[in-house]
């Protein structure tokens, strides 16, 4: 098996197979070694206005910008979640140059829609490449499907399942949830006009929000699984964590739907900073930092901002790594 492997990483199969399905790992082997802070982040890094912004900088170079003399390297592909992070970070080694790692948390990951979208299967392969073992393993495994690659359809299935069954409870004086699940709360009237007739625009965006906040994190979610095994890798190979909380249009999800949604997305909020602030990982609460207007999206549910929206995130995770590095015994020179 050792020969076969070293032929199939020396033949050039290896590096074709990573071109076409894993493109990211070549990256993460080649920063590790450069660099001292590892970003890895989705669309929301990289996503602009295409008038309005002067800059189209990431919001990972923003955050560069605040410490010059730390050496900064960006991970970052579109519909990537902490699952696909996961086994990437994996690969960096212990003894590599890397200090910190920052991990984009986008919340809409953790419902339903995200955790059963047909990309799934694509990016679960994608991880199956990531995952540290032999590459020709790997390369096996993948063309047996040994990884989470059930079909769209059956995807769509357990998705509306959870939105048909899954009841919303709330303990909180004023909330209620009548109706309690996603598919009953869609279902209703939210904009009638004087004949009883709704006004199909907003009712659709309004049921996008609906589709993507109305959940309850627990424990038992898999992208917590993902999540708290980050930690604990990260925990192993004593890197400082960061995880960058993204914005959400909270002001809109309270004009088109209600208080009870921006309750359920700030109760989730909660949950993640309680479970993810300790010594070695802080968690950026960014949920409410962006203004509606500063969403390069107005018709759909996204974390894509105008470069107002992407430096004030990336004001917030300086502010975090300053004080971070600022109870350390590290001295760097930063910029403000």
């Amino acid at each position: 098996m050792t020969a076969f492997n070293y032929w199939y990483v020396n033949a050039g199969y290896w590096e074709d197979d990573l071109d076409q399905y894993a493109s990211m790992l070549p990256e993460v082997l080649d920063k590790q070694d450069t660099c001292d802070v590892l970003y890895f982040g989705e669309s929301s890094n990289f996503s602009y206005h295409p008038t309005r912004d002067s800059l189209q900088d990431r919001i990972s170079d923003f955050i560069s910008y605040g410490f010059p003399e730390l050496r900064f390297g960006t991970i970052n592909s579109s519909a990537y979640h902490a699952g696909i992070y996961l086994p990437l970070i994996e690969r960096i080694r212990s003894n590599s140059q890397v200090e910190f790692v920052i991990v984009t948390l986008n919340m809409r990951t953790l419902d339903q829609a995200a955790i059963y979208s047909e990309l799934e299967s694509a990016l679960q392969q994608s991880a199956r490449f990531y995952k540290p073992a032999p590459a020709l393993i790997n390369r096996l495994l993948v063309s047996l499907h040994y990884y989470d690659d059930r079909d769209a359809m059956e995807r769509d299935r357990l998705k509306w399942q959870e939105w048909t069954y899954d009841t919303l409870t709330s303990d909180a004086p004023g909330i209620a949830f009548e109706p309690n699940t996603i598919r009953r709360w869609c279902e209703t009237i939210k904009f009638p006009n004087a004949d009883g007739i709704d006004s199909m625009e907003k009712r659709a965006l309004a049921d996008h929000y609906i589709k993507a906040y109305a959940f309850e994190i627990d424990e038992e979610n898999p992208r917590i699984k993902d999540l708290d095994q980050i930690v604990r890798v990260c925990a192993e190979r004593k890197f400082k964590l960061v995880f960058n909380l993204l914005a959400e249009n909270v002001e809109y999800a309270d004009s088109l739907v209600g208080e009870n949604l921006v309750w359920l997305m700030r109760k989730n909020r909660d949950y993640l900073k309680q479970r993810y602030n300790s010594v070695d990982v802080r968690l950026v609460d960014n949920l409410e930092s962006v203004a509606g207007k500063h969403y390069t999206d107005q018709n759909w549910t996204t974390e894509h901002y105008d470069q107002v929206g992407r430096q004030i995130i990336a004001r917030n995770v300086q502010d975090t790594l300053r004080n971070w590095l600022a109870q350390t015994e590290r001295k760097i020179k930063v910029i403000r």
